[in-house]
């Protein structure tokens, strides 16, 4: 159960409600989905905010599903180049990048990435699909079936 995970992050702003979605999924070296999840927040007004904030919830749920190693990969490049040097200069979103590495930090291992646009669908879906959550949904072993065709395609573009 202690292999090496990819998980991917994003986030959506939900303008008409003033609030934001964050998706999480994390799959094996296989690509199969071992966990996902869709959560509803308060938007803060800023588009970086929102993906370091969702950078913090990958981190946190891997340890909260209980593995010790994972690829984090993102397609917001100024959060991936902000968690990468972790100099704090984002003061938007210098304390949340702090945490994040804090968390990451307990991990055995882990790395950070970039992805494009393309290769980041399904965290997107699910972060679409957190409009409908109550503040929080979380799958195991699978995803939602409206969007696994979504995760079917971001591994052949991987």
């Amino acid at each position: 159960m202690d292999g090496t995970y990819k998980t991917n992050y994003d986030g959506a702003v939900f303008a008409e409600s003033e609030e934001a979605g964050i998706g999480v999924i994390i799959r094996d070296v296989k690509g199969l989905a071992i966990a996902a999840l869709a959560e509803k927040i308060p938007y803060s007004g800023s588009v970086e905010v929102l993906e370091a904030l969702a950078a913090r919830r990958a981190t946190r749920f891997v340890v909260e599903v209980g593995f010790t190693a994972s690829e984090f990969e993102g397609d917001f490049e100024v959060v991936w180049r902000a968690l990468r040097t972790t100099d704090g200069a984002h003061s938007s979103m210098g304390e949340i990048i702090k945490d994040t590495m804090s968390i990451v930090g307990s991990l055995r291992t882990f790395s950070l990435s970039h992805t494009r646009r393309q290769g980041n669908c399904a965290a997107h879906a699910l972060a679409k699909r957190a409009i409908v959550s109550f503040p929080l949904l979380v799958w195991m072993e699978h995803v939602p079936a409206d969007i696994s065709h979504v995760v079917i395609s971001d591994f052949l573009v991987m």
